[in-house]
């Protein structure tokens, strides 16, 4: 039974969704109720949140906060300062709502229709101020004031998106201050995007010191529009900003930024044990606080006496509050908050009938109720600093409790997930059923429907979510289905190799120059005849190979923006075919393609020159991509299917990357060439499998890497292409990762005869490889809070899944380019020899 590509794409799309359901569900828990407060005056009747976007705690803190001298005003008197360490740089939306709901942004929640709960529901009237972007994710904020769309947001003018801000706030205390005198919990959320549009950091530094001077200011006009003294102020930033360089998200000037918290309810220490920081000239030494930006959600909370959002996962910092029982409120009612969702996901998790027989945290529901007994009874005899000790003590246990059953199936799935990848390559490489004995074979059978069985009773009888039972029944399906395999296949030395070639390629994706050393090997080992016998195109495909290897020591071409570099590339792509001749200006169809190439590549060498932004030059470009594929031209050789990809990659690029990958299809076409010269052509499809998938994933890896296309993304404005809608621009870096695959693949195609007739059989042995590398990267992907090393994990995985598809797509595309073709000879460089 023949392996069909519809059925190789079904399971591996099912092997590539088995990765969602570990790591990827969504954890937001449903049907939890906020908790009652029991205090009858909060210490603070509103709340004023400043968020000032890419603040950095270095740029606040250095110099003995030189930066902020008016917030130094206040915090050398009262309230307290700290450092907010988030364990993710992210998205300004998710470093918000962090900051207003308590818990990481679960990206897949809001896919499911699942609102995370933020401090705005529960407040009793709610105001922001910021940008329509951030704003429309808060619904339950009462009033909202956005930017005007003409408010200029870049440059030397980037002050005024500040300076509206603070204007709308004072046009509001004039007006509707007085007629919130009476209430309480109110917040009020001021978002300011200075920092984030300033460029270069002494402009960074000019907008900072604007911005903190405002600020007092409007603190002062909130202190004069209620002079209750019952305001509380919290100032701090969604995520650091480096001073130069790109950024990773990962850095330490990325997760710090600081937190100044003052006002009503809000303690003063100017002495103590554990970090502290120079505050001004004269050395004073001010405390320093260390916590996570979930933790300011309760701190939020308590200040107001709210009950705290019911998906928040912060535990309150301790000593924050000046008074005693309003501590032990705040911290009683975070920890409240923290059994109930304890209690829900151990309500969900018995719901099974054989939940009594299964591993269980020690935390149970009985001990749940009596630590929730004991609270109770602290509060009713006023214990308050034992009550706040106690709740304390009590939540990193109920944390730990809630983790361990909201990833209770984890590691089942895991193990489920490798049992699959497993009998998916068991059916790639064949089963020797035919030696079997009929009784042998039939036990195997017996057993695999027993275990089929056993785990169908099971997530039916514990009532196991349906994705998680789906994942945990493909094993059998999938080695079912592999004793069913009449074809037989043996695992040779070459499908040893093969998985063995695959194994090198997962450590290329982390060392760039781990798999320029593989590449060299195999280069050197398919071609070692070829260097024995010394030959000048011998030596000059070496020469290649090694600039080649060498590359891979030098930083990444992808994602930079160097325009020299640009330009020699532009020049040496028109003139490689005048070098090499391989393009001959008697042929009519020759000089039609030097003739179209070269206007195109002039006018792209034009606009690196001149212009930033050249609207003609971008629908030259995709005009060009369309007389590239277009179908009336097939049949047209492979040098000039070579020079019009190598022209059109070129438009794409913003460094020397062009130059790399038209010295690697070289080095191709001298390899091959060199094979068929000694009579050893490639004649093995596993040998043609490990060239398809070496040079595809070195085309990428000699370049740079997977990250390295995000810092694409961000140049591809200069690129000749230009950059517009998401649709677009995700199409050009597609074009941009596929262009180098597809003029390998050509250059293979058109010099092996057992590429297109033997595709299938070479499928299937790229499924095998590819299968291997995925089996790595399913222990590899992680679901933390670092949501770029997540994603970067998850492309690895879904990348190697994908590629054997994409290469299959673009062998066809290779196929239909070249038509009807006959293999054709490279020619060298004028500098060689002509070898018969």
């Amino acid at each position: 039974m023949l392996i069909t590509y519809g059925h190789a794409f079904v399971v591996q799309l099912l092997l590539l969704c088995s990765v969602y359901v570990i790591y990827f569900q969504s954890t937001i828990l449903t049907g939890l109720e906020p908790q009652k407060t029991l205090l009858k005056y909060a210490p603070a009747d509103r709340l004023v949140v400043f968020v000032i976007d890419d603040l950095s705690a270095k740029a606040f803190f250095e110099q003995r906060c030189r930066n902020v001298p008016q917030l130094k005003k206040i915090f050398l008197h009262q309230g307290q300062v700290g450092i907010n360490r988030m364990r993710v740089a992210s998205k300004c939306r998710s470093a918000h709502l962090t900051l207003f709901s308590g818990r990481y942004e679960d990206y897949l929640a809001g896919l499911q229709g699942i609102a995370s709960d933020t401090i705005f529901n529960r407040s009793t009237r709610s105001f922001a101020w910021g940008s329509a972007e951030l704003l429309q994710h808060f619904p339950a904020v009462h009033e909202v004031y956005t930017h005007p769309p003409d408010i200029p947001g870049l440059g030397i003018s980037s002050y005024k998106l500040d300076e509206w801000a603070f204007q709308a706030v004072r046009n509001f205390l004039r007006y509707k201050a007085s007629k919130l005198q009476q209430l309480q919990g109110v917040v009020f959320f001021v978002q300011l995007l200075s920092l984030r549009e300033a460029t270069g950091f002494r402009m960074y530094q000019e907008q900072l010191i604007y911005t903190q001077r405002r600020i007092w200011t409007i603190y002062q006009r909130f202190e004069r529009a209620f002079p209750d003294q019952r305001t509380a102020y919290l100032l701090t930033s969604d995520h650091g900003r480096p001073e130069k360089g790109y950024s990773n998200g990962s850095s330490d000037q990325d997760l710090e930024t600081p937190f100044v918290i003052w006002g009503a309810g809000v303690a003063h220490i100017t002495a103590g044990p554990g970090r502290s920081f120079v505050a001004n000239e004269l050395g004073q030494r001010l405390p320093l606080h260390i916590l996570e930006s979930i933790q300011l959600t309760p701190l939020m909370s308590g200040l107001l006496g709210l009950p705290t959002p019911v998906h928040n996962r912060g535990q309150l910092y301790a000593g924050l509050l000046n008074a005693s029982m309003h501590e032990a409120h705040a911290t009683y009612n975070n920890a409240q908050q923290l059994l109930n969702q304890a209690q829900r996901v151990l309500s969900q998790h018995r719901r099974g009938l054989l939940a009594n027989l299964m591993p269980s945290h020690w935390l149970n529901e009985q001990l749940l109720k009596s630590y929730l007994n004991n609270a109770n009874l602290l509060w009713r005899q006023q214990r308050f600093l034992t009550l706040t000790e106690y709740s304390g003590n009590l939540m990193p246990t109920v944390l730990q409790c809630i983790d361990y059953y909201v990833h209770y199936y984890r590691r089942g799935l895991l193990l489920a997930s490798a049992c699959a990848f497993l009998g998916w390559l068991l059916q790639l490489c064949g089963v020797p059923t035919a030696s079997w004995g009929s009784l042998q074979l039939l036990l195997c059978r017996a057993l695999l429907r027993l275990v089929m069985l056993l785990l169908l009773l099971f997530v039916l009888l514990q009532r196991v979510p349906w994705l998680t039972s789906g994942l945990l029944l493909l094993p059998p399906l999938l080695w079912a289905r592999a004793m069913e395999t009449n074809v037989e296949y043996r695992l040779s030395r070459h499908q040893l190799l093969s998985m063995l070639l695959a194994l090198c390629c997962v450590v290329g994706f982390f060392f760039r120059r781990f798999i320029a050393l593989v590449y060299l090997g195999f280069a050197c080992y398919h071609n070692r005849c070829a260097i024995v016998q010394c030959s000048r195109s011998a030596y000059l495909w070496l020469f290649h190979v090694c600039a080649l290897t060498a590359l891979s020591w030098l930083p990444p071409a992808l994602g930079y923006w160097q325009r020299n570099w640009l330009l020699v590339s532009l020049l040496i792509t028109f003139a490689r075919p005048f070098v090499c001749r391989s393009l001959h200006w008697a042929s009519a169809l020759h000089r039609r393609s030097l003739i179209c190439n070269g206007l195109v590549l002039l006018t792209a060498a034009l606009h690196v020159l001149f212009s930033s932004q050249a609207r003609m030059l971008h629908l030259i470009a995709r005009a060009y991509a369309c007389y590239v594929f277009y179908p009336y031209y097939r049949q047209q050789g492979l040098e000039v299917v070579v020079y019009n990809l190598s022209t059109l990659y070129t438009l794409i690029c913003t460094s020397y990357e062009s130059l790399v990958i038209q010295l690697l299809a070289m080095e191709l076409q001298l390899a091959l060439r060199l094979k068929q010269e000694h009579g050893a052509g490639i004649e093995r499809k596993s040998t043609l499998a490990m060239y398809m998938l070496l040079y595809s994933c070195y085309s990428l890896f000699v370049i740079g890497n997977i990250k390295a296309v995000d810092r694409f993304r961000f140049y591809m404005r200069f690129a000749n292409f230009g950059c517009y809608s998401m649709l677009v621009n995700g199409a050009l870096i597609a074009l941009k990762l596929l262009l180098p695959v597809l003029l390998l693949l050509c250059i293979i195609c058109a010099n092996c005869e057992i590429a297109w007739p033997y595709r299938q059989e070479i499928f299937r042995r790229l499924l095998i490889m590819c299968n291997v590398m995925a089996l790595v990267f399913l222990f590899h992907v992680r679901s933390g809070y670092i949501w770029w090393e997540d994603l970067v994990r998850f492309l690895h995985f879904s990348f190697v899944q994908a590629l054997p598809f994409l290469l299959l797509l673009l062998c066809y595309l290779a196929h239909f380019m070249l038509g009807e073709h006959t293999m054709e000879t490279p020619q060298l460089p004028k500098w060689n020899v002509h070898i018969y």
